[in-house]
């Protein structure tokens, strides 16, 4: 009786999914491919830079030249062509700069929480155990030492910040790096807007599961908003980034960098920024 059950309930599931996946089928004939479905997909190096405009020469990568790419819209159909900064986007990557700004990333998450007690710390031990002669046995102070079973750790690891200081010039020049490798890949892609008209994962779900980062301007801005959040809240192969919150291992840890056109606009302004702004002699 239990195999017989069991063998409905598989029989059942079965039906399921199949009547499941027959109106998720006529669902997208009747409304058009979910979003981002055709926008991930695989392309080669530089092809982005070919699809902008066959008559436009290509820049060598690492000169700093603007650099022309198709805009695309959220079913990865070209609407029009957009201009990266060469300054931001087309610059010399440099993969040792890229491993220095990682390692300060990384360090700075480090909690730092580790502590190990000392003999001070460890509760007992407050009396010699033993008298210092005529016992014929080693001298101990404590039973809390280091050396006695349940005692002290002797330069174990204590509460610290693991964070490094890196300059901010530096910093910068890892973000251009990073967005000129994706560039330079054919994984930099360039959108109208990501906004959704539902916060639905089910708008989606049919795009093809490539490790990707999206940015918009921010969670109020009118390029994506909280409801693209929602909507990719759950997804494990997209992360989602506001422009100010850019970073080089975000970037580097997804295949794809996905950017609107007023994400790239808030990049460029915030990279171009002096540093130290002049300060007036009056």
């Amino acid at each position: 009786m239990a195999l017989r059950s069991l063998a409905r309930f598989a029989l059942s599931r079965r039906v399921a999914d199949a009547c499941f996946q027959q109106a998720t089928k006529l669902q997208v004939a009747v409304q058009g491919p979910p979003a981002l479905t055709s926008l991930l997909w695989r392309r080669t190096a530089s092809s982005l830079l070919q699809e902008a405009s066959a008559s436009t020469s290509t820049p060598a990568f690492g000169t700093e030249a603007d650099l022309v790419v198709p805009l695309l819209n959220q079913r990865g159909r070209q609407v029009g062509t957009y201009t990266l900064g060469g300054d931001v986007f087309n610059t010399e990557v440099r993969r040792d700069i890229l491993h220095r700004v990682v390692r300060w990333q990384l360090a700075a998450r480090q909690q730092g929480t580790h502590k190990t007690k000392t003999r001070t710390e460890v509760r007992g031990g407050g009396r010699k155990p033993r008298p210092q002669k005529g016992g014929g046995v080693s001298r101990q102070g404590s039973i809390r030492a280091p050396q006695w079973r349940g005692g002290g750790v002797a330069h174990g690891p204590v509460t610290r910040s693991h964070a490094i200081k890196l300059l901010k010039r530096i910093r910068r020049l890892g973000l251009c790096s990073a967005l000129s490798a994706k560039a330079r890949e054919g994984r930099l892609l360039v959108v109208d807007t990501l906004r959704l008209p539902q916060p639905k994962t089910g708008l989606l779900a049919g795009a093809p599961r490539r490790s990707v980062l999206l940015s918009d301007l921010s969670a109020e801005g009118p390029d994506g908003g909280e409801g693209l959040r929602r909507a990719c809240a759950n997804l494990p192969w997209v992360d989602l980034l506001p422009s100010i919150g850019l970073n080089v291992y975000s970037i580097l840890r997804r295949d794809y960098l996905v950017l609107t056109c007023q994400s790239v606009e808030a990049v460029q302004e915030r990279l171009r920024k002096p540093i130290r702004p002049q300060r007036s002699t009056a």
